[in-house]
């Protein structure tokens, strides 16, 4: 047999976009799932409120002087507050994900009594 004949019987089509929309809307997402989808979108903001109160000095006017000439955007805490916080949604949205199957675990234990 053709190495090509054999791919082209197993190749499977990739997912269409209409079916993945589907397949997502079709998920009802429980309290701590909204909750870290929420967090989330809070502290994206706040990520770049913050990297633009707590600037950085780009340039001293003096080798020992506090003052700062020019301040810039602090990227390095913008980016510190994003990534903290995609792990702290992702730890709540995991925990909301495991309680979503143990009620359906339940639901469909339940009905065996």
């Amino acid at each position: 047999m053709n190495l090509f004949d054999e791919i082209h019987e197993i190749k499977e089509e990739f997912p269409k976009l209409h079916s993945v929309t589907n397949e997502v809307k079709q998920q009802e997402l429980n309290f701590y799932q909204r909750f870290a989808v929420g967090v989330f979108v809070l502290c994206f903001f706040l990520g770049i409120v913050f990297g633009n109160l707590f600037s950085t000095c780009e340039t001293t006017s003096y080798f020992y002087s506090d003052a700062c000439l020019v301040t810039e955007f602090n990227f390095s805490l913008m980016i510190t507050i994003w990534f903290v916080s995609l792990l702290v949604c992702i730890v709540l949205y995991a925990i909301g994900h495991i309680i979503a199957l143990l009620t359906e675990i339940n639901k469909k234990l339940g009905k065996f009594h």
